[in-house]
């Protein structure tokens, strides 16, 4: 009764045609929210920190390549056992398979600082999916989004005009948000070693909480996916459509811009593996050109770098190279490194030079530790000023007013931890980021804020200095945020929990605190992605 009368009091926010609309959303509401039995949007994914799921791969002796997801549907058969046990007992290669899939979350508590107000968030949503001897996949699915936010991500969403994690918002009379989040894909595995997969949706490629590489924390896009297995390598092409809003256009005037990625991963044994990537992105058109999907890195065999290079160094290219080390059943070890662009003789100076931007990520997993159902997890992230950025602002790491890698964009330091117990259908997790970052401020007392390098939608070409640029420079911010949160299995209804949440999240900068404290209760869809979030 209280889902249902937190439904209708978002429902009636949204200015729909008609009742009948209104009528409609709501009873996809309680259909989703008392039938849904599905993983989260787009199964292939397992970002649920320290699930079943991941402690399935982490303690099976498996040669999967597990930092790219979602994995690529009828290659990887494992990791597909691991995110759901179900797919594990059915003989695809002989079935034709068809699932309808409704999902939902409704939550809604109370923040209690600066000032007491009620806050909740609620999606609606269902995906569709046809497989046909485990050769094609087809899959699409929506969700409309809503959120009544605390202030932080008010702020963030007025300013970027976003939702994080879902992408373009837009906020009513009501002061709530609206969100529309689509996805879809079509794969098709053609024999033992390819796959080749068109969709619009998202891309994690990394072992942790966050990549430095390509993350999930920003909206969907329409890709092209080509995957080549063959002994103990991976090899894998994704090229996407991604758009530029950094100039305050509305979402019809939005930039296109482009980005193309490899990654060659190598399975050293069962439990080493070392990948290397390459990364580049360039804009629809400039002053000189119209270029669309430009031909030149559509080759799946080239380095982009010489490619880049013969065009007149235009666009922006990225290398990174990653590792993963299951030291036993129970750890596991990550990292990451990243290098946008870097002047070894200006590193051997140690003049801190601004063009030398560099990131990277440490990381552990542990399951089962000291008692059966106690998983721990502990990472670092780290980036210098400038990283990711470009002379062209379109041409940063960037999609819709958020960054394709870290959410902090760059010039920053961040320590995430997790803790996770879980025990018949119950779990408790806590988690604790903290955070340094620098933002641009005006150093020169000019009135403008000069750059210095913690904003991925500004241009690199007037950097405040040439050297002497340290991370953290700026108008330094300190983030401490800790979640608390409860969770019970619903009966019946495997892949469905009600859960409980307390949350402190606190930031200090030159310009004063901000403190917010929140309860919230709720009940969702397991794995459905967290609306109210740590950035």
């Amino acid at each position: 009764m209280i889902a249902c009368k937190l439904a209708a009091m978002f429902f009636s926010s949204v200015q729909s045609k008609s009742k009948a609309q209104a009528l409609l959303l709501s009873g996809l509401c309680l259909i989703a929210s008392i039938h849904a039995s599905a993983q989260q949007p787009g199964s292939a994914f397992s970002r649920e920190m320290l699930s079943s799921s991941e402690k399935n791969l982490a303690q099976w002796n498996t040669r999967e390549h597990s930092q790219i997801q979602p994995f690529a549907h009828g290659m990887e058969k494992n990791f597909g056992c691991a995110l759901d046990s179900t797919s594990c007992e059915v003989d695809s290669a002989q079935k034709i398979l068809f699932h309808i899939q409704p999902f939902g979350s409704l939550q809604g508590g109370f923040a209690f600082s600066p000032d007491a107000k009620a806050i909740g968030s609620i999606v609606v949503g269902g995906a569709g999916d046809f497989t046909f001897k485990n050769n094609l996949f087809v899959q699409a699915g929506y969700s409309l989004i809503g959120i009544k936010a605390p202030d932080y991500i008010r702020s963030a969403a007025d300013q970027y005009r976003i939702i994080p994690g879902a992408g373009y918002g837009v906020r009513d009379a009501k002061d709530v948000y609206h969100s529309h989040y689509t996805f879809g894909r079509i794969s098709y595995t053609a024999g033992k070693y390819f796959n080749f997969e068109a969709g619009k949706g998202k891309h994690f490629w990394g072992d942790g909480y966050r990549s430095m590489i390509l993350s999930d924390n920003g909206n969907s896009y329409p890709y092209l996916r080509i995957t080549t297995k063959i002994w103990n390598l991976k090899y894998t092409n994704l090229w996407a459509q991604v758009k530029d809003l950094s100039n305050n256009q509305l979402l019809r005037d939005n930039r296109k811009k482009y980005i193309a990625l490899h990654a060659l991963s190598w399975n050293a044994g069962k439990q080493v593996n070392f990948t290397l990537y390459e990364m580049v992105v360039w804009q629809d058109r400039d002053s000189n050109s119209h270029r669309t999907l430009d031909i030149n890195y559509l080759n799946p065999i080239i380095f982009y770098r010489p490619v880049e290079y013969a065009q007149g160094s235009a666009d922006n290219v990225i290398l990174a190279f990653s590792t993963r080390v299951k030291i036993s059943k129970k750890f596991t070890a990550y990292g990451q490194f990243v290098l946008d662009e870097f002047l070894l003789n200006q590193l051997k100076q140690q003049l801190k030079w601004w063009g030398n931007k560099l990131g990277g990520q440490l990381g552990v997993k542990a399951f089962d530790v000291f008692t059966p159902g106690l998983h721990f997890q502990t990472e670092i992230n780290i980036a210098r000023p400038f990283l990711f950025t470009h002379g062209s602002p379109i041409q940063g790491w960037t999609n819709l007013n958020q960054p394709l890698a870290h959410p902090l964009g760059a010039n920053f330091f961040e320590s995430t931890s997790f803790i996770r117990y879980t025990r018949g259908k119950w779990s408790i997790r806590e988690q604790f980021n903290f955070a340094r970052f620098g933002k641009d401020k005006d150093v020169d007392g000019d009135g403008k804020k000069d750059n210095l390098g913690g904003d991925v939608f500004r241009s690199y070409r007037n950097p405040h200095r040439q050297y002497g640029n340290l991370t953290l420079q700026g108008n330094q911010h300190t983030l401490f945020f800790n979640e608390v949160m409860v969770s019970r299995e619903v009966a019946g209804l495997k892949q469905f929990e009600f859960f409980g949440s307390l949350t402190t999240r606190f930031v200090r900068n030159e310009s004063g605190n901000q403190n917010d404290i929140y309860l919230m209760l709720g009940i969702r869809s397991r794995g459905l992605m967290e609306m109210i979030r740590d950035f």
